[in-house]
């Protein structure tokens, strides 16, 4: 481990400018498109569950889809009394891009808002049928369910919401300190991305672009030279799967025990399956 690091940052140094520029994308990227989508959303939704004692699971999926990755991710620490299965359901659901983004940034990018509600609506219920999935696959034994449940009743009492609800100030730090994390992730991984775009051959630097960071690879499947539809489906299959950059920014947000790396990472491929071949069932309808 310490000889990939050494070898990585020694990539940094001799390759600065490719660095620098990548770098520098992501900021933008970020400044421009992803944090008017997330953080007004979550600093609101951080004060609503912080005021609720025991959150449903469902209310937590949607105020998680309304927001995205990591607003999911962010709300599920402060929710007592979640058991594994519903803790695995929604951290598969909810890593995906906020629909402000899917509507309103990507469906400038792709020209057509009606590609946009496709995408959110593919991305959501791929993430369902996922997350459903992922719950029943991550089921306990019967009795070490009631032994989950019993031990979430337990902690329910010290939900922090039933001590101090967040103030406007303290939301919104939260957020911010959430939102510097989604920019670090972004920045490392797009970084990752160009330098090893420099080593491998063009076919497959958009794929590893996106695998890695995906509101830069769809940015540029937005542009390319294919039809609405395969462009719209790819793009929600991208945001379906998430990319190595939101899982684990999600995966910093919330104690990932209970779904292991590797896991997750398959089941954010089903999803990112899933929203795929929704999407393009549904532009091929409408198209």
């Amino acid at each position: 481990m310490l000889l990939a690091l050494i070898l990585l940052m020694l990539a940094l140094l001799l390759r600065a400018d490719v660095t620098m520029t990548a770098a520098s994308a992501a900021c933008r990227l970020f400044v421009t498109a992803v944090l008017p989508g997330l953080m007004p959303y979550m600093t609101l939704s951080l004060m609503a569950v912080s005021r609720v004692k025991r959150m449903s699971p469902m209310l937590v999926m949607l105020l998680g889809w309304g927001g995205g990755s990591p607003t999911g991710a962010r709300l599920l620490p402060m929710c007592a009394g979640l058991t594994r299965q519903e803790q695995v359901r929604l951290a598969v659901s909810c890593a995906t891009m906020s629909p402000m983004f899917l509507l309103g940034t990507l469906g400038g990018w792709l020209g057509s808002r009606t590609a946009g509600a496709v995408c959110l609506v593919s991305v959501i219920a791929g993430g369902w049928i996922a997350g459903w999935a992922a719950g029943r696959a991550a089921q306990c034994r019967p009795s070490a369910r009631r032994a989950d449940r019993r031990a979430a009743a337990g902690r329910s009492d010290d939900h922090p919401a039933a001590l101090a609800p967040l103030t406007f100030g303290a939301a919104v730090e939260a957020s911010a300190r959430t939102m510097l994390l989604v920019c670090g992730t972004m920045v490392m991984l797009r970084v990752f991305a160009a330098l090893a775009a420099e080593m491998l051959p063009s076919a497959v630097t958009l794929p590893v672009t996106t695998l890695l960071e995906v509101t830069t690879g769809t940015a540029e499947i937005a542009g390319l030279p294919f039809p609405l539809p395969m462009r719209t489906a790819l793009i929600a299959g991208a945001t379906g799967f998430g990319g190595m950059a939101i899982i684990m920014q999600n995966r910093a947000v919330y104690e990932g025990s209970f779904l292991p790396l590797g896991v997750q990472v398959g089941w954010q491929a089903v999803h990112g399956l899933l929203s795929f071949l929704l999407a393009m069932g549904l532009m091929c309808l409408l198209c």
